[in-house]
């Protein structure tokens, strides 16, 4: 038997949240701000694995940008 571990593809709401670390309510307003996209089969809501990670990396970079270079600090134009 193979000891690989089989990965979701998708998540229910409370399983989103465990894989995410983000809160449910986190998780809710996003879907009703169109911010994440969920499915409904019946009355279950599924968010798609691929979906749930878009959405976490379209969060606010800071430090090191996703490239892993430093970012520079922004300097206001002059007015």
């Amino acid at each position: 038997m193979s000891d690989t571990a089989i990965k979701p593809i998708a998540y229910r709401p409370a399983q989103a949240v465990v894989a995410s670390g983000q809160p449910r309510t986190r998780i809710f307003n996003a879907i009703k701000n169109k911010e994440l996209t969920a499915h409904k089969d019946g009355k279950a809501t599924i968010i798609f694995d691929d979906e749930l990670r878009r959405w976490l990396k379209s969060f606010k970079t800071i430090g090191r940008d996703p490239d892993g270079e430093k970012q520079s600090p922004r300097i206001a134009p002059a007015e």
